[in-house]
C-alpha cells in the first residue's frame, strides 16, 4: 500500500513495505531515484537493526547464534500506517513495525520501531522511533538509505560533490568485494582537513564509500551551478555513500548510518560492531533526517 502526503507544490509517495520513500517532489521537482532491478530495485529502504552485512551472515547476540540479511529486516517488512492528519491537512504519515515470530527469529528482542514522515513546502523530515521492549538493554544499528537521481539531464556525474558542513578528515575502510566485509589494512583517505568530496564513479570501484566519526550533521550534494539537495541529520554518527560500482547508474545514495558492514577480523558479537546503538529496557531512542533543496 502506498501513503502520498503533500504540501503546496510538494509531495512525497511511501510504501507501506519497509516504509520506503518512493518519491519526492520538493518544489514542483522529482529528486529520487526511480529504480530499476538492472541497476538496483529499491529508492530508499531503512536499516534496522542491522547496518551493511554480518560475517557469515550470522551473529552473536547473548551467547547464542542468529541468522540476519543485510541491512536487517525492516526494509522487507510491512509497516503498519498508525497515524495520519486528522485535519484538512495531510502533509504527515506515520508508520509502525512490531516484533513478529519472523523477526524474533533474527533479533530475539520486542521492539516497536515507527517512522514519521513530515512534508512542508520545502523540506522533507523523517523521525525514528526505537522503542524497547524487553527487560534487557537491546542492541541495534539504525541506517537510512535514500537514492537521488543524478546526474541531472544535461549533466555529468563528476559535476557533482559532496559538501560537508564542517572540515572533516577521514581515513576509511576499503570493502573487500568478496567477502562483502571491511579489511582491517588498506584504508583510504577521502577526506584531508576538507570538506569537499568531488564525485566521480570510479570512487566506488570497491563499494561504499565510509565516513566514519564525522563532526559534520549535514550534507550536500551540489553540482557545478551550486544546486542539489541538503540532508541534515540527528543521532546518526556517520556517513555511507553508494552507487553500484561499474555501472554508471544515475543515482548515488547517501546514508546517513548508525552502524556499518563488518570488519574482516570482528569478534562477531552483535554488541561489539562499531557504532552499535544500545536502547534500555522500556526506552525510546529517536534519530531524524531532514531532505531539502538547496
Amino acid at each position: 500500500m502506498e501513503k502520498t502526503i503533500s504540501c503546496l507544490n510538494s509531495k512525497a509517495v511511501i510504501n507501506s513495505k519497509g516504509a520506503e520513500l518512493k518519491s519526492l517532489i520538493l518544489d514542483g521537482n522529482e529528486l529520487m531515484w526511480a529504480g530499476n532491478p538492472v541497476f538496483w530495485g529499491k529508492t530508499s529502504p531503512v536499516l534496522f537493526p542491522s547496518v551493511g552485512g554480518l560475517k557469515g551472515g550470522k551473529t552473536i547476540i547473548d551467547g547464542i547464534e542468529y541468522h540476519m540479511t543485510k541491512h536487517g529486516f525492516a526494509r522487507d517488512n510491512e509497516f503498519e500506517i498508525s497515524h495520519v492528519n486528522d485535519g484538512k491537512e495531510n502533509n504527515t504519515a506515520r508508520f509502525s513495525l512490531h516484533e513478529t515470530g519472523e523477526t524474533l527469529k533474527m533479533f530475539p528482542f520486542k521492539f516497536s520501531f515507527a517512522m514519521q514522515y513530515q512534508l512542508t513546502e520545502n523540506k522533507l523530515e523523517i523521525i525514528y522511533e526505537v522503542v524497547n521492549n524487553t527487560s534487557v538493554p537491546m542492541p541495534f544499528c539504525i541506517g537510512a538509505h535514500p537514492a537521488f537521481a543524478c546526474p541531472a539531464k544535461g549533466k555529468r556525474f563528476e559535476d557533482y560533490r559532496l559538501v560537508f558542513q564542517e572540515r572533516e578528515t577521514v581515513c576509511s575502510p576499503v570493502l573487500d568485494v568478496k567477502t562483502r566485509l571491511f579489511k582491517e589494512n588498506g584504508s583510504v583517505w577521502r577526506l584531508k582537513n576538507s570538506c569537499e568530496c568531488p564525485l566521480s564513479y570510479s570512487l566506488f570501484d570497491n563499494d561504499v564509500l565510509y565516513f566514519r566519526g564525522i563532526v559534520s550533521k549535514s550534507v550536500s550534494l551540489l553540482d557545478d551551478e551550486n544546486k542539489g539537495i541538503k540532508l541534515s541529520w540527528d543521532g546518526f554518527s556517520s556517513l555511507g555513500v553508494w552507487t553500484p560500482a561499474g555501472m554508471n547508474a544515475e543515482f548515488v545514495c547517501i546514508e546517513p548510518w548508525c552502524g556499518c558492514d563488518d570488519y574482516e577480523n570482528c569478534s562477531g558479537d552483535f554488541r561489539d560492531k562499531p557504532e552499535i546503538q544500545t536502547c534500555l529496557p522500556g526506552a525510546s531512542k529517536y534519530y531524524a533526517l531532514t531532505i531539502e533543496t538547496v
